[in-house]
């Protein structure tokens, strides 16, 4: 009886310790591609993927620190991350073949929901006589990072004002760059594209006399008509110090993206799971306090994941012009 009680004790741990292996190599790792540690991607993107891990059977997220849209999608074309963040308007150049992605379009990305606006604000030192976007000509203008969204969408806009490059002096600098460039007068006007309040003109507000450039909504509306993936919206009065009136800008949601070939079923389980804690999201920046269900087709703009679309046709919207046929 003895040698039996050993050998069935035996045999009950090898099928516990088999079935502890068995379960963690069920376990799929995805990377999250999200932006700088010191942005408002990675904060966002790390709650969304500790939601993932906690509520979705059989997923493990990790956020990674990245150079954010541009960056992201290259990394998802190449198949090194399942999951990325990224500005609507370069997702759609990405998926539509647009510059930088002309020679390679990135195809195999596919919507889960927009998340929080990105408002692209052009940050001047008061007494610089600079009111509108128009009176940029000639001076010297920090557009972002070079191949990044923010500086893709920076030129579009410049450029339906009337300046492409050859009319002012484009400079190719990050967020942190540009605020240091503003402060040391090495430049006329940064563009800075982000959810608001944006900490890198936050921090330039505190020590700088600052203002915020008006576009030209006449301009930008005709501008926006044939791009959905773009919005007029104002910057609010006492969004930053000395900044006393409310600002005409334009603004491209933030995206949560899936790479195509990942399983409908798990990209119904992650949609369903960020929906339901959107709380989490919401402690993690102020940002994550304006996504909700209600806007999260508001301005997509590359086809849904086929797990993302169930989700929402369960919930009684109509996604048909999602959904590639």
């Amino acid at each position: 009886m003895r040698k039996y009680a050993r050998g069935f004790g035996v045999f009950l741990t090898l099928v516990l310790v088999l079935g502890i292996s068995v379960s963690a190599m069920a376990v799929e790792r995805y990377s999250f591609a999200t932006g700088g540690t010191a942005g408002t991607y990675y904060p966002i993107g790390s709650a969304i993927a500790s939601i993932i891990t906690k509520y979705v059977p059989g997923i493990e997220v990790t956020a990674e620190s990245t150079g954010a849209s541009v960056a992201n999608l290259k990394m998802i074309r190449e198949g090194k991350v399942e999951l990325m963040m990224g500005a609507s308007n370069t997702s759609f150049g990405g998926y539509s073949g647009q510059p930088p992605f002309e020679n390679e379009p990135v195809e195999n990305i596919r919507g889960i929901a927009c998340l929080y606006p990105e408002i692209f604000q052009f940050v001047v030192l008061k007494g610089s006589n600079l009111k509108t976007a128009k009176d940029l000509a000639g001076k010297k203008v920090a557009v972002g990072a070079p191949g990044s969204g923010t500086e893709r969408t920076a030129k579009m806009v410049l450029e339906a004002h009337g300046l492409d490059y050859d009319k002012f002096s484009p400079q190719f600098l990050n967020f942190g760059e540009a605020i240091t460039a503003l402060k040391d007068r090495l430049i006329d006007c940064a563009v800075i594209g982000s959810g608001i309040p944006t900490s890198a003109v936050v921090d330039a507000s505190t020590t700088l006399d600052i203002q915020l450039l008006t576009l030209d909504a006449d301009i930008m509306n005709e501008f926006l008509k044939e791009r959905s993936y773009l919005a007029m919206i104002n910057i609010p009065a006492g969004t930053y110090r000395g900044v006393d009136e409310d600002v005409a800008a334009v603004a491209s949601p933030a995206l949560f993206v899936a790479r195509e070939d990942l399983p409908e079923d798990t990209i119904y389980q992650i949609t369903k799971a960020f929906f339901d804690h959107l709380d989490v999201v919401a402690d993690s920046h102020v940002q994550g306090k304006m996504i909700s269900f209600e806007t999260a087709l508001s301005a997509m703009s590359i086809p849904l994941h086929a797990g993302a679309a169930k989700y929402y046709e369960e919930k009684g919207v109509d996604v048909s012009k999602w959904v590639v046929k």
